[in-house]
């Protein structure tokens, strides 16, 4: 089962922008039922359809990885060299 908070994200995209599934579809070059299963949360998005999106809806590829509880590699890699950074922003904005 692909991330619902990914597929959402990308339904409220193209829904704020009036754009409809077959259009967004298209201009992605993606099959429109392929869209819809991805928007229902019931497949999962491939990362160079994640790329076209992140174009199309002129976001950062970043906020598609976020949606999908993914980290970048980069900021994996400062966690790993600092742990100290996990507590603390566990301190700060969650579970502390």
């Amino acid at each position: 089962m692909a991330s619902k908070e990914l597929a959402e994200l990308l339904r409220e995209l193209r829904e704020s922008k009036g754009i409809s599934l077959r259009g967004a579809a298209r201009d992605l070059g993606v099959d429109a039922s392929y869209l819809s299963r991805v928007e229902r949360g019931d497949k999962k998005a491939s990362p160079s359809v994640l790329d076209r999106a992140a174009n199309y809806y002129e976001l950062p590829r970043e906020d598609f990885a976020f949606a999908e509880g993914k980290l970048p590699s980069d900021i994996v890699e400062i966690l790993r060299s600092h742990p100290d950074l996990v507590r603390q922003l566990r301190q700060n904005y969650g579970r502390g």
